[in-house]
């Protein structure tokens, strides 16, 4: 009876070792930046808080943040609201996600403890799955170096390669994929969903066509080295 109390233990604390919850650290703030834990109020985000998984980060007009991320290193860009929803430590990985609710992230990718990377960019409308890339995410997805698997929440799923685009409408990848032009249109954001909890920085629509029109809700870019 002992020795199976001693084995359950064992492998409970191994279980716990395997995975690992890690914490970001906030290198810069410039402007109105605030976030939000679980459940809690929003404060004002400063340089050298951290960030666990769960936390809301929301960027005003001309503000901008800097987050360390293990060994990477995410960018949250000015009228962006983004969750940390997944930052672990596990034998052979470091799994990374961020759901980007509306506005634009920068992520500068590397290799943590010798470990593979798990990054993943989830919208409202998609998900892009990093495989060693340089994208760029919105209405579409276009694909600057490497590959990169794309994937709705209807489980229709499209890889596309360097040089390409991937076109997201609603929840329906398009089944052509076509070559990336060398300029791109600045990408819109729309105003947060109805249904999620209010952010103390409400995003609003720009770029081309705005008005009142229903527009691309995000934009991200990834940079993998």
């Amino acid at each position: 009876m002992k020795k199976t109390i001693v084995a359950i233990v064992i492998l409970a604390l191994f279980a716990v070792s395997s995975l690992a919850a890690l914490e970001g650290e906030v290198v810069t703030v410039n402007g109105k930046v605030e976030y939000q834990g679980s459940g809690g109020s929003w404060m004002p985000l400063k340089s050298g808080d951290t960030v666990n998984s769960g936390t809301m980060i929301s960027t005003g007009f001309k503000s901008n943040a800097t987050i360390r991320l293990g060994a990477s290193i995410l960018s949250v860009k000015p009228l962006t609201r983004m969750t940390l929803t997944t930052l672990s430590e596990k034998e052979d990985v470091v799994d990374t996600e961020v759901y980007l609710d509306v506005g634009t992230v920068k992520a500068e990718v590397k290799s943590y403890n010798n470990k593979r990377n798990g990054f993943s960019v989830r919208s409202p409308v998609a998900t892009a799955s990093v495989r060693g890339t340089v994208f760029e995410m919105g209405d579409k997805v276009t694909v600057f170096e490497g590959s990169v698997e794309v994937a709705t929440s209807f489980g229709q799923t499209r890889t596309g390669n360097a040089g390409q685009n991937m076109d997201v409408t609603g929840d329906t990848l398009s089944n052509q994929i076509t070559e990336k032009k060398n300029e791109m249109n600045p990408i819109s954001v729309s105003s947060l969903p109805s249904t999620e909890s209010a952010s103390p920085v409400q995003p609003i629509a720009t770029g081309p066509g705005a008005g009142g029109a229903a527009v691309s809700p995000t934009s991200v870019t990834i940079t993998i080295q």
